[in-house]
């Protein structure tokens, strides 16, 4: 079995990796779309890796299991375990904070609570902070060091509207796509997108499904702020900003049909979607001081995955979706991972 020091080196070289890529507080930009296909993650990968939380039927988690414990089945055909990792091995953490106008009058209570998650996980485990409004920033790539992590925290910024698609895109692709061992993206928003461009929601949430990193989200409604906000004078209370954006949906009040309340059931539901899609699970803050507790349910939950690999035994390359279901041998203990995977799909000659 590899030991915790091997996984450290290995995180320690991922992590210099991609600091190098990323400078400090860098704006993140996804790929411009061409007319050539655009490459994924679909493609030639034969090795599904799977993180998985073992529970009983009281919410308790299970962190003493052995491979024989488990199950794996792809499509309901059962599949012969490769690969497995208990609960100690690292884990790199991409936090990706929320920090448009919206979230202004809490973005300090915000930051408090992110330092101490940081803080609270397990010192092996290595944090890169990005925060999204107008764009996208790496505020501080992989760092194992509280005190790193806590000025890249520190150094978030209020900004206008929101990229939230744009930030999970980002988020996957190039801060945790790189990562090999095992990941998470850790999102704080409400969810409501408000001037993505380059992406969709339909296109990260297709990411969700196809990702190796395990997706937590922290949903706090902001929609009194917004909607008091939107009320100062000048343009949502920032002077020069774009919030809500130029040429973007009108932004209605509160319990209006079709517009702002709607906006934040859709966003909640599309946070939902994406930690169902990947496994993970969405806390949701019912008031900000709710905070602390919601980040230390992620931290045990970070604490508590087993890393589950296996060779599938359908050979078909033709990038259909499949179907994963673990299942556990002992009776009252419950088993949660991704929902499936997107085959391979055959090169054309």
């Amino acid at each position: 079995m590899i030991n915790r020091t091997t996984f450290l080196g290995l995180a320690y070289f991922l992590m210099i990796s991609v600091v190098l890529s990323f400078s400090a507080e860098q704006v993140l930009q996804p790929e411009k779309k061409t007319g050539e296909p655009k490459p994924t993650i679909r493609a030639e990968v034969n090795m599904v890796s799977l993180q998985v939380v073992v529970s009983t039927q009281e919410g308790r988690r299970i962190t003493d299991l052995k491979k024989e414990d488990f199950r794996v089945y792809e499509d309901s055909v059962e599949q012969t375990i490769a690969g497995f990792r208990g609960t100690d091995e690292p884990v790199s953490v991409a936090l990706t904070i929320d920090t448009s106008g919206s979230t202004e009058e809490q973005l300090g209570r915000m930051q408090n609570a992110a330092i101490e998650f940081c803080t609270s996980l397990h010192p092996d485990d290595s944090v890169a902070v990005l925060s999204f409004a107008d764009d996208v920033r790496l505020q501080g790539g992989f760092s194992i060091d509280p005190n790193r992590n806590a000025y890249a925290i520190k150094k978030t910024r209020p900004g206008g509207c929101t990229e939230i698609y744009e930030a999970v895109y980002l988020a996957l692709e190039e801060v945790l796509k790189p990562v090999q061992e095992r990941k998470s993206l850790v999102l704080f928003s409400d969810g409501v997108d408000t001037c993505s461009h380059k992406t969709s929601e339909r296109e990260t949430l297709e990411l969700a499904k196809e990702t190796n990193a395990t997706i937590y989200c922290v949903y706090y409604n902001t929609e009194e702020d917004f909607y008091y906000r939107s009320r100062r004078p000048g343009i949502g209370g920032i002077p020069g900003s774009r919030y809500p954006p130029l040429g973007g949906p009108p932004m209605g009040i509160p319990g209006g049909i079709g517009t702002l309340s709607d906006d934040y059931r859709r966003g909640h539901n599309y946070l939902i979607k994406l930690a169902e899609y990947s496994g993970g699970i969405v806390l949701d803050a019912l008031a900000m001081q709710d905070l602390r507790p919601a980040f230390d349910q992620i931290a045990r939950e970070l604490s508590s995955q087993y890393s589950i690999a296996y060779y599938p035994s359908n050979p078909k390359q033709d990038g259909k979706f499949r179907k994963v279901q673990v299942k556990m041998i002992k009776p009252g203990l419950t088993a949660r991972t991704r929902m499936g995977y997107y085959a391979p799909k055959a090169k054309k000659p």
